[in-house]
């Protein structure tokens, strides 16, 4: 019995597939130029904080973080300038003037206590003298704890000179009780006002070079 078939068609295959009306590929295709499910497209930028292609499990390289968040290092040297020159201010000023009240009753009581029998009412105006100048010094710290807090750079310059000036001070007389405290406290400042991201934040910079806003961890 002859074939009836014509050439080339296997009956035992089906008739052929008929051409899809809609343009979709076949299952199992993607179309041409799209990219797969969960791909980004060519040229187009994964979202922000997801990992790029072939990089899975691998971090975005930095967190957004506020610029203009001022540093704590900055504020625990603010609050301990303003402790520390709050307590030294009121024991000088109160201190000198005492001196102007009654200086003759206090020279007569140093008079009666050993090793100030030789005392002078100019030795008596000298320490009051003294006492005036630390207590505008106090003052004048307190201003410039505030304006370095609201982050201006000459303030905490001329804080951090203060401060050093307070440590020789205190170094030289630290056989005294309040000394030693504000020894301690001139070193702290000192410290904190050029850790925990300070300079950056004066100078308004970012913590992570080249990326501004940017944070790397």
């Amino acid at each position: 019995m002859s074939d009836t078939n014509n050439p080339g068609e296997n009956p035992a295959d089906g008739p052929p597939p008929a051409p899809n009306p809609y343009g979709q590929p076949p299952a199992g295709q993607e179309p041409y130029g799209q990219p797969a499910y969960g791909q980004p497209a060519y040229g187009q930028q994964p979202a922000y904080g997801q990992p790029a292609p072939g990089q899975y499990g691998q971090p975005a390289y930095g967190v957004p973080v506020d610029p203009d968040k001022r540093p704590g290092t900055v504020t625990a040297a603010g609050v301990i300038t303003i402790v520390m020159a709050v307590l030294t201010g009121l024991v000088t000023g109160l201190g000198t003037v005492a001196v102007f009240v009654s200086r003759d009753d206090m020279l007569r009581e140093f008079r009666q206590e050993d090793g100030f029998s030789d005392l002078t009412a100019d030795d008596l105006n000298a320490i009051a003298a003294v006492g005036a100048v630390l207590t505008v010094w106090c003052l004048i710290s307190i201003v410039l704890a505030i304006l370095a807090m609201r982050r201006s750079n000459g303030a905490r310059i001329t804080l951090v000179v203060s401060s050093a000036v307070t440590l020789l001070v205190s170094v030289l007389t630290v056989w005294l009780l309040i000394p030693a405290v504000t020894l301690i406290a001139a070193i702290a400042v000192i410290v904190l006002l050029f850790t925990g991201g300070a300079g950056p934040w004066y100078r308004r910079e970012s913590a992570a070079p080249g990326i501004p806003g940017m944070q790397q961890y």
